[in-house]
């Protein structure tokens, strides 16, 4: 069988310019400390990859009722204050199937898939369009914590939409895992430098762990050799350090900051 050596050296430079494109952002994220740092990764990215809009969106869920949601974008500012104002979070088939897979998912493909698709839902991809997120891909990432982020590349373009999705998809999918490993470097740095104002003691870090380990406090008392009602003590103290409204609360934020790490 004859080997086509053309189509394989074009294979070779485009992995190698893959490569080196996952290369350069690496180091870059490697060197971000702010979230100014990572806008302006995100913006460099998108125009590097030929699209014009770019959102990566955050959601730490420290609280089922009212999770914690941040985003770097540059979509219209028409457009997010539209999605806010209507609503539309609710009923975005976007959000719906990122929360519930791990694949990437163009944008078009929710219209043939039922159990995302509303007349609600199609109306906010209508009203997306309408406002130039025409067309568009969205990565699905997920955090050991359960924390859920998406990477979303789009463009009003139509022309070789198709190819331009399939040559950007291998190293979005890549560049999306890093960049929510870097915002979350970022915002746990942050938040353990808010905490080191009131810093919690070593005692009450232990008691927090145990208490992810769903270890009640006469459990926790008997693990660590010290009376209940110290644990209670220490337990209270460090939800009332962490800002939290109850011992649930104040353990799904230590872990989210990183305070709780799992013993090796």
């Amino acid at each position: 069988m004859a080997v086509d050596w053309n189509l394989a050296t074009e294979k070779e430079k485009i992995m190698d310019n893959r490569i080196s494109t996952l290369q350069h952002f690496s180091d870059l994220q490697q060197q971000a400390t702010t979230s100014s740092d990572v806008k302006a990764i995100c913006d460099e990215f998108s125009q590097q990859a030929g699209f014009e809009y770019y959102l990566f969106g955050i959601c730490r869920l420290t609280s089922l009722s009212s999770p914690e949601i941040s985003t770097i974008t540059n979509y219209p500012d028409d457009w997010m204050a539209t999605y806010f104002e209507e609503g539309f979070q609710r009923h975005d088939p976007v959000v719906r199937y990122c929360f519930e897979n791990v694949a990437p998912i163009r944008w078009e493909q929710l219209l043939t898939m039922d159990q995302y698709i509303t007349p609600e839902a199609e109306k906010v991809l209508a009203k997306a369009g309408e406002m130039g997120l025409k067309h568009g891909v969205s990565i699905p990432v997920r955090s050991h914590t359960g924390d859920v982020a998406v990477f979303s590349l789009s463009t009003k373009v139509d022309e070789d939409i198709n190819g331009r999705f399939e040559k950007v998809l291998a190293t979005a999918q890549m560049f999306a895992t890093e960049l929510f490993n870097t915002v979350s470097r970022i915002n746990i740095n942050q938040k353990v430098e808010e905490t080191q104002k009131e810093k919690l003691t070593p005692r009450e870090l232990e008691c927090l762990f145990w208490a992810c380990e769903g270890k009640t406090t006469w459990e926790i008392s008997k693990i660590i050799e010290i009376s209940e009602r110290t644990v209670i003590f220490h337990l209270t103290s460090a939800t009332k350090k962490l800002g939290a409204v109850n011992r649930q609360h104040a353990v799904a934020k230590a872990m989210s900051t990183g305070l709780i790490k799992p013993m090796l």
